[in-house]
């Protein structure tokens, strides 16, 4: 069974195998919806075109900040 952390801030990571399960891609959504008791399940709700193109486009500017300055400590 997959698990995530919460971090200090209250962030998760889902778990690589449920984001291929769920068909997750960047800018989509989920929605936790309980299912009872303490139990919740994960339901996908996909990013609208404009939006999944922004969040990409601001991964892409993340990696290549990283990769510059990655090289720049080398």
């Amino acid at each position: 069974m997959p698990t995530a952390m919460v971090t200090f801030n209250g962030r998760i990571t889902l778990p690589a195998e449920v984001r291929k399960e769920l068909g997750l891609k960047i800018g989509d959504s989920v929605d936790f919806v309980e299912d009872g008791k303490g139990c919740f399940s994960i339901h996908h709700r996909p990013a609208s075109v404009g939006q999944a193109e922004i969040q990409q486009d601001d991964e892409v500017d993340r990696n290549t900040a990283m990769r510059h300055l990655e090289s720049s400590v080398q």
